[in-house]
């Protein structure tokens, strides 16, 4: 699950970075990646990211109780500064919380050996981090049960 929605425009991670990211989970798993949203903007964000990735999949409307399925019955979750990311967390799947404006270290995931934070402000992890990031923590998961 990739939750590219959050409360600021500043706390977005840029689409480019999203799309090299989903390409590589992609090329890895051959899984699909869905795209919750919440509002219309977000809709339309999640459904350009869909028209460049035919595996990505942009989710209906989702209520709490869905988002909260949808979360806790993931490989793993990707996600900017977002309530959803915490719930993902919460729910102890793998998440790797990507921070561009705030810091992590006051508003991050609770950490874990399948829950990292990247990132600060100003400083934008790269996809590459990202994406080994959540492998090392879907990996953790899967050792531990």
């Amino acid at each position: 699950v990739a939750l590219h929605a959050t409360s600021r425009d500043s706390k977005l991670w840029p689409q480019d970075c999203w799309l090299n990211l989903l390409q590589k989970l992609y090329d890895g798993s051959g899984s699909p990646v869905y795209l919750p949203w919440g509002n219309e903007t977000e809709k339309l964000r999640a459904e350009n990211i869909a028209a460049k990735l035919p595996f990505a999949r942009v989710c209906d409307k989702l209520n709490l109780l869905q988002a909260a399925f949808l979360l806790d019955n993931a490989a793993g979750v990707i996600g900017v500064d977002t309530g959803l990311l915490h719930l993902a967390n919460a729910l102890d799947t793998p998440v790797v919380g990507i921070y561009t404006d705030t810091d992590p270290a006051k508003t991050g995931v609770q950490v874990s050996p399948w829950a990292l934070n990247l990132g600060n402000v100003a400083q934008i992890p790269e996809p590459e981090e990202v994406y080994q990031s959540l492998l090392s923590c879907i990996r953790a998961k899967f050792e531990a049960v």
